[in-house]
């Protein structure tokens, strides 16, 4: 009895963790939008990554002297990376081409539904049969609170075809984490998605420099006139915290939960966004988009119930492939 207490606080823990995630990412939104109208999503990206880069370096640079790395475990942080680059940077060119920002919210959402396809295709990890209530319930959510109108013109489609495949690069980065920190230390993935995301941006910002970064027409200079302190802000917030502190929490508290719930978790990252817009900015909302702010509040407590009285019965592991884990969410900072 005292062991199912401490694994449901250890996982409520954990779900603390990822709902923190999903806040900081929401709080950055506004900060994000004004930068990269100054610098530009490459360079912004590659900015931003650096200093990630840098600071996780920094801080599990002991760790890395005592993890034994190999070549497999730097492909796999690569691999990693590389759909979290796809992520963010086909979402972005998505909103370029002309895709509302409501739209792509709710497209992106999406890989709430294709993480546990994926899952169960590739993992062997089928969410629970009532886990696809609450999928069903945040997607409709996600609708009311992000679509402003059901019109479809021709010129929408190359943009949402960007985002789409933006939304597969979210939902694999889940799916490979969740895959592959069973078998490598968190720090080690986190330093090594983090500097492939890094060396990409620097690659594409170079290839697209006068359209990646209008503010410097096409000059490979940087002067202080661009670096405003609304972009030293978020260069700065989005970098340490919502980059090098969020992606390390991520590593280590997927290991704790399964991949549709943290999901359906990250599915509330439109909610925090709204929340923040209207703090910031004082944007305002319609009464439809607070059904959906709490329908998809409802489909994550309604995950959280299932997790925790109808856990899935998970086979035991071969030997060849059986992990040892450890029983306490040790975050090393």
């Amino acid at each position: 009895m005292a062991e199912q207490k401490t694994k449901l606080s250890h996982r409520l823990f954990a779900d603390f963790l990822l709902l923190l995630i999903t806040a900081i990412w929401g709080s950055t939104f506004v900060m994000v939008d004004r930068a990269v109208d100054v610098l530009g999503v490459f360079t912004f990206l590659a900015l931003r990554f650096t200093l990630a880069f840098i600071v996780i370096l920094a801080v599990y640079s002991y760790q890395l002297y005592k993890n034994k790395i190999t070549w497999q475990t730097v492909w796999r942080g690569v691999v990693i990376g590389i759909f979290l680059f796809l992520g963010y940077s086909f979402q972005t060119f998505g909103l370029a081409v002309g895709t509302g920002p409501g739209k792509t919210a709710f497209i992106t959402g999406l890989y709430v539904v294709l993480v546990p396809i994926f899952a169960a295709i590739l993992l062997k990890k089928a969410p629970h049969k009532l886990s696809w209530i609450a999928i069903f319930v945040v997607v409709v959510g996600l609708g009311l609170l992000s679509i402003e109108s059901l019109d479809m013109q021709a010129s929408d489609l190359l943009g949402d075809f960007f985002i789409i495949i933006g939304t597969f690069g979210y939902a694999f980065h889940i799916i490979t984490i969740d895959r592959f920190v069973q078998k490598e230390h968190y720090s080690t993935l986190a330093v090594i998605q983090i500097g492939t995301v890094m060396i990409l941006s620097w690659i594409f910002s170079g290839i697209f420099w006068n359209s990646s970064t209008p503010a410097l027409a096409g000059k490979f200079e940087f002067t202080s006139n661009y670096f405003t302190n609304d972009v030293i802000l978020a260069i700065t917030f989005t970098g340490i915290v919502a980059t090098a502190l969020i992606l390390a929490l991520q590593t280590v508290v997927q290991k704790r939960t399964s991949p549709t719930h943290v999901a359906v978790i990250f599915s509330t990252e439109p909610v925090f966004g709204a929340i923040f817009a209207i703090i910031i900015i004082g944007e305002s909302f319609l009464p439809r988009q607070w059904g959906g702010c709490v329908l998809i509040l409802v489909s994550m407590i309604f995950q959280q119930l299932i997790d925790i009285y109808l856990p899935r019965k998970i086979k035991p592991r071969t030997k060849e492939n059986a992990i040892t884990e450890t029983t306490v969410l040790d975050i090393e900072s």
